[in-house]
């Protein structure tokens, strides 16, 4: 690891598990703008693909613990194209291997590396211009950016 990425690391483990958990959040709510009704299993297979590079589906299959069959759903709602002309998020991209033309290798695109980097500031403490952590109000409240989870003293809503 480079002296920056551990520099970067060691501020990440620094943080209080409060602060560590608003991190979360604010990732958690960057692919919620994307999309208010993405899936968990969007954002895994997105993560578990920005971190492997040149996975193929079989392999995400297998590191995610899901069928085949699901991986290649998830990657397609991530690609350009989704499925029967609906739009996708345009976030990662599928190609043949040159080598093994029955194996898929995927990739992220210009847009799904954005992401990574607007995933990556947050998880550093730095906040995108228009991005603002969650705060403690009086009486046990949060409050979250517009559209962001609120909590109460009951749980978050």
């Amino acid at each position: 690891m480079a002296g920056n990425e551990r520099a970067a690391a060691d501020r990440v483990g620094d943080a209080s598990p409060e602060i560590r958990i608003d991190r979360l959040i604010e990732v958690l709510e960057e692919f919620r703008r994307l999309d208010p009704d993405m899936p968990i299993q969007y954002a895994l297979s997105f993560l578990t693909i920005a971190r492997n590079e040149g996975i193929s589906i079989r392999e995400l299959a297998e590191r995610l613990d899901v069928a085949q069959s699901s991986a290649s759903r998830n990657v397609a709602a991530l690609s350009e194209w989704h499925s029967f002309r609906k739009p996708g998020h345009d976030l990662v991209t599928s190609r043949e291997d040159p080598r093994e033309r029955r194996r898929k290798i995927v990739t992220l695109t210009a847009r799904g590396r954005e992401l990574l980097d607007r995933l990556d500031a947050l998880l550093r403490g730095d906040r995108p211009r228009g991005i603002m952590s969650v705060t403690r109000l009086a009486g046990g409240e949060q409050r979250a950016p517009a559209g962001g989870l609120a909590r109460s003293k009951g749980g978050i809503s």
